[in-house]
């Protein structure tokens, strides 16, 4: 494996789970500065909007300008603003802490893809170790949360990109040229379209069961340090599927995984104690990994403009961000129950396979 290619996968693992160590405890640090289950709702959507928007713009600057400077940029940004949360005082203040680390965010996805596209990385191993780097980071945050508090794990997170950031200072642009992409770039949307919407929709449903997961943990029984473990369980077993199984099984993996979550989701509604979450964890993060490599490996080889194409398809994720917390809330304020979160899940999933089949 080559050296460049060897640093962005690298910088993949780190990057994709060192935000998650703090966004997992979110919702906790949220209530601590006083904020209200519909508004760490609202939180979850600004966040995902702001990166939405990020992600789009982004993309396509990495195909017309380069893909290294867009990635310094990005960490850079998003390296200050989680270490800066860490001073958090209100949560007015936070919230716009928390939109500038959305901002940031959506800088590097598209551009990070497309370098280890153009490096001749595979997606599933793209995927594979940003899977891992999110097991390893939650568990991480489980061990930070327990031994310190959750607020130091801003500082952490910010540290991580600091190290990304340097990395990818000494790696070599692969990128071969300069692609001419409109600024609203109608030709890629209309090529990707129905792809983008059943991510989309998958996400909605994903981000639904996110909004709340640390709370629904602690309310059967999960301590901090048990919290990361669970949680890592379902990137873990995501790895371990792209590793060994995914380059195996090509065939419509896509919508394979969505119809693994689509099933798996709504099961989830029914467990009562953290040990009754490990198979689930497991089995839908074989979902997971279908579904998410699948994806990619489809705009990767579906578009020469593969910053703009792995952009918009980081911005449908980011759009499901967007409408889950949201959801998440109506659903709760008026069935008051974080069980009812995992049924939605389960149909917003579900219709995002539905328009896979198109």
């Amino acid at each position: 494996m080559k050296k460049n290619l060897r640093i962005g996968l690298f910088v993949q693992l780190i990057v994709s789970g060192a935000p998650l160590m703090a966004d997992l405890f979110i919702p906790q640090f949220a209530e601590t500065l006083g904020a209200l289950k519909f508004e760490i709702g609202v939180l979850g959507t600004a966040f995902a909007l702001s990166m939405f928007l990020s992600s789009a713009f982004f993309g396509r600057v990495s195909d017309m300008f380069g893909r290294k400077r867009i990635l310094i940029f990005g960490f850079l940004f998003s390296g200050l603003f989680y270490a800066v949360s860490f001073f958090s005082v209100s949560f007015r203040s936070f919230f716009l802490l928390r939109v500038f680390q959305g901002i940031a965010i959506g800088i590097y996805p598209g551009a990070l893809a497309a370098y280890v596209s153009e490096s001749k990385g595979s997606m599933e191993d793209y995927v594979a170790y940003g899977a891992l780097g999110i097991a390893l980071f939650l568990y991480l945050a489980g061990v930070i949360a327990g031994l310190f508090s959750v607020r130091r794990i801003f500082i952490f997170v910010g540290i991580f990109y600091l190290v990304s950031l340097l990395l990818v200072s000494g790696i070599r642009e692969e990128f071969g040229g300069k692609i001419e992409v409109p600024l609203f770039p109608l030709n890629v949307i209309k090529r990707n379209i129905f792809l983008y919407l059943a991510i989309f929709l998958t996400f909605t449903g994903i981000t639904i069961t996110w909004t709340y997961w640390v709370i629904f943990l602690r309310d059967i029984g999960t301590s901090r340090y048990a919290t990361g473990y669970i949680t890592m369980l379902n990137p873990l077993s995501e790895f371990l599927t792209l590793k060994f199984i995914a380059k195996r099984i090509r065939f419509r993996s896509t919508k394979l995984g969505m119809l693994i979550l689509a099933v798996s989701f709504p099961v989830y509604a029914f467990a009562k104690s953290p040990l009754a979450l490990v198979p689930l964890q497991l089995f839908s993060g074989i979902g997971w990994a279908f579904m998410y490599s699948g994806g990619l490996s489809d705009i990767m080889r579906l578009n020469k403009e593969k910053g703009t194409a792995s952009g918009l398809f980081q911005s449908s994720v980011s759009m499901g961000n967007i409408v889950g917390p949201f959801v998440a809330g109506v659903v709760f304020f008026v069935f008051k129950s974080l069980q009812a979160e995992f049924l939605f899940a389960g149909i917003f999933i579900f219709a995002g396979f539905s328009f896979l089949l198109l």
